[in-house]
């Protein structure tokens, strides 16, 4: 059994070696060298060194599959017509429309034709994500498999721009597609079928709606049949996330092997072949209705190993199941079938949540014998499944929900009996949805105490720990330590679980222990609104929190992404328009301790005055600066406003000069060019990208650029001619600056 785990796991390090985008060049001699590496170690047992080179090859042979397998453009792909305004495409819808959280109404498309404006037509072939005003479909009932004739303009995902943001361009690539459309048009075009799994989750999911009503049914829904199957109101799946339970509103392994007991007891008294068909029916059913997600494929599989195991009464007493082993073998066959699920979020968290349950339960139990047995089950399997599932949340989203071990047995009285009765609804409603609707009221007793609960605890104080991203190869070892003191006996009587805690803590923060830069300044890729980060000897300063939006999906992310909990500083550098107005969202996730603008109260944009309020409402200290005012920033960083409403500042560290323009306009940098408080030369520039007058780069003999957006051609011509650096943070990614050079995310230099 041995040489067959180490062959799974072989053919998963393989598919993770390639999936992995840092080893692109080399990860493929991973899986060789570590098939050597154990065939060495074990090479007083033939057999088993002769398997660990196996392993190897198995995995080389593996990064080779997920390569071949991985999508990309054909010839006739339509993101090669990408970008293009006003393309009209025609198309069938794949998936179920739902609302974003801008309020547009998304989904997947197969195009098949494009109709070009001098009226020839083009086939075409691939997947789009489309996005849409809900009033263009105002009155026409999209659903997956109907043709639909979009116009609209054609672009290309982005990739991420930020340390922290969403890859929108990855996140395409890993769904097979490789373009995406804003439709202004949607016309429904004949053909296309009015059936499927998506027609019995409609049916259902009304009939919880009719008896409980919008939300509640929806979050019904959502708990019996995944997120997939219900539009849930994103305030209540944030709180759900912020408490460690998201994985009750996804579809995964706990539902199915809820089910599947729930079904095996129902039948006990029936002939093992009408209760094996039961099972399988109940199964096929429930896979179905959940849209064949990977992780209810794998629980799916190890289900139906053990129901042989468990009717067939030629095995009992013979064969006993080996839960590790279905779970491996299931892993297995799925990423055969489909390697590029290697990379599905959901897929490894059910994989790594379902090995901790099997492998930690029992020890965690063990431990708390001093506790009641169903009080130490209730706390051992959350904890279990929090422990495995713990590097890939870190990884992924740089955060620890920190009442999960609280709130996960706190909320499973609620959510069994609710999953069990919604099972039975959701069958009844399958039949009758007008009966359906009728006996799910009740359940509306159960469903509003757990939407208090829930509430409730994501609103307790420091409800999540960002202690900051991790690398992969971090995430690679804390997962080596696991299984390490896990399967190795000698590993095991070594460490025990003190020392493996201590390893994994070693992990997680020796990299930080590291000493970094003792200045970091980062331009934020941020479009026409300037925002810069500022790290000195463990002092951070933030200038300019964007719109609402870009601080909630570029600034929190980032902030959160590096670790930081606190600011010491703030800065408004204006208080025309939305420029500011996201400084409500950042003070939500974290404090400030200090703020400072550069006046003009009478001129401030609406949104502005709301955003300071908030500052003011929430006691932080507020000044207003002068021209030569300083912002005390520690001793290696030097501050001064050298210009108020809007405000510009000079910045002075490790030897070198900055001027933070930010969105100054030229009549503005006129005044500056006669300035007493500017340096006589100016090593770095930083700006929105606009229009410089190129007086002010030639007085001050300025050595490089940095612009957050999109730079103006004739000053980015000015740097080429001198040969001089400007990088332009909308190509480049985010710019970071230290003593030690420039970093960016990207490699593009104007």
């Amino acid at each position: 059994m041995e040489r067959t785990y180490l062959l799974g796991l072989g053919w998963i390090l393989g598919l993770l070696m390639r999936a992995w985008p840092q080893a692109a060049g080399w990860g493929w001699g991973v899986p060789l060298a570590v098939g050597l590496l154990g065939s060495l170690l074990c090479r007083r047992r033939p057999c088993l060194a002769r398997t660990w080179l196996v392993m190897g090859l198995v995995g080389w042979v593996a990064w080779g599959y997920l390569g071949w397998r991985q999508p990309f453009p054909g010839s006739t792909d339509i993101s090669l017509l990408a970008p293009q305004q006003g393309i009209t495409v025609v198309g069938q819808i794949t998936s179920e429309p739902r609302l974003t959280r801008s309020e547009r109404l998304q989904f997947w498309l197969e195009a098949e034709q494009v109709f070009h404006v001098d009226q020839t037509t083009r086939q075409v072939s691939g997947k789009l994500y489309v996005t849409t005003d809900p009033a263009n479909s105002e009155g026409q009932d999209l659903h997956p498999n109907q043709r639909v004739l979009l116009t609209g303009s054609l672009y290309l995902p982005s990739p991420a721009l930020n340390p922290g943001a969403f890859d929108f361009q990855a996140y395409l690539q890993r769904q097979g597609a490789f373009a995406g459309l804003s439709a202004q048009e949607l016309v429904v075009q004949p053909g296309g079928r009015s059936w499927g799994g998506w027609t019995l989750r409609r049916r259902i999911r009304k009939a919880f709606i009719d008896g409980l009503g919008e939300r509640e049914g929806n979050l019904l829904t959502s708990l019996v049949l995944g997120s997939r199957a219900a539009q849930l109101d994103f305030d209540l799946q944030d709180a759900f996330r912020e408490i460690g339970m998201a994985h009750a509103l996804a579809a995964s392994g706990f539902h199915v092997s809820l089910l599947v007991g729930v079904v095996f007891v129902l039948t006990r008294q029936l002939a093992v072949r009408a209760q094996q068909a039961t099972i399988l029916a109940v199964l096929a059913l429930y896979i179905t209705l959940t849209g064949f997600s990977p992780s209810v494929l794998r629980a799916g599989l190890m289900g139906v190993a053990a129901m042989v195991v468990l009717t067939e009464p030629r095995l009992q007493g013979k064969v006993k199941l080996n839960p590790l082993g279905s779970l491996l073998l299931a892993a297995v066959v799925l990423l055969v079938y489909q390697p590029s699920w290697i990379e599905d979020l959901g897929f490894q968290l059910s994989f790594a949540a379902t090995l901790g349950l099997l492998v930690g339960t029992a020890p965690i139990v063990s431990r708390l014998s001093f506790l009641p047995p169903t009080l130490a089950t209730a706390l051992a399997v959350p904890l279990a499944a929090l422990i495995w599932t713990l590097p890939l949340q870190i990884v992924v989203f740089g955060r620890i929900p920190t009442y999960s071990l609280l709130a996960n047995p706190l909320l499973m009285v609620l959510l069994v009996p609710l999953l069990v009765a919604g099972f039975a609804v959701a069958f009844v409603a399958l039949l009758s949805p007008a009966l359906g609707s009728l006996c799910v009221q009740p359940l509306t007793l159960l469903l509003t105490p757990l939407i208090n609960w829930v509430r409730w605890i994501a609103s307790w104080p420091h409800s999540s720990y960002y202690p900051g991203a991790i690398s992969i190869l971090q995430c690679l070892l804390l997962y080596s330590a696991l299984v390490a003191v896990t399967f190795w006996p000698r590993w095991q009587r070594a460490l025990r679980w003190q020392g493996t805690a201590l390893v994994m803590i070693g992990i997680l923060i020796g990299p930080g222990l590291w000493p970094g830069p003792a200045v970091q300044i980062t331009a934020l890729a941020s479009g026409q609104t300037p925002i810069l980060a500022i790290q000195a000897a463990g002092r951070h300063l933030l200038v300019n929190s964007g719109d609402p939006q870009l601080a909630e999906r570029t600034v929190l992310p980032y902030l959160r992404q590096r670790g930081i909990r606190h600011l010491a500083g703030a800065v408004a550098m204006t208080s025309a328009g939305a420029a500011n107005a996201g400084w409500p969202v950042v003070l939500s996730a974290l404090p400030i301790h200090q703020f400072w603008d550069g006046g003009g109260a009478n001129e401030a944009s609406e949104s502005y005055l709301r955003a300071l309020s908030a500052v003011q409402s929430a006691g932080i200290p507020y000044q207003v600066l002068r021209a030569g005012d300083r912002i005390p920033a520690g001793e290696r960083l030097s501050l001064q406003a050298v210009h108020t409403n809007p405000l510009v500042l000079t910045l002075e560290t490790e030897g070198s000069r900055w001027l933070l323009l930010g969105s100054a306009g030229t009549n503005v940098q006129a005044e500056l060019t006669g300035s007493p408080l500017l340096p006589s030369r100016i090593d770095w520039l930083w700006w929105h990208g606009g229009a410089v007058v190129l007086d002010l780069l030639e007085r001050f003999q300025v050595q490089a650029g940095i612009t957050s957006g999109p730079s103006n051609e004739t000053v980015a011509a000015w740097f080429r001619q001198r040969q001089r650096p400007l990088y332009v943070a909308d190509r480049s990614g985010a710019v970071s600056w230290s003593s030690r050079g420039i970093q960016t995310l990207r490699s593009n230099l104007e």
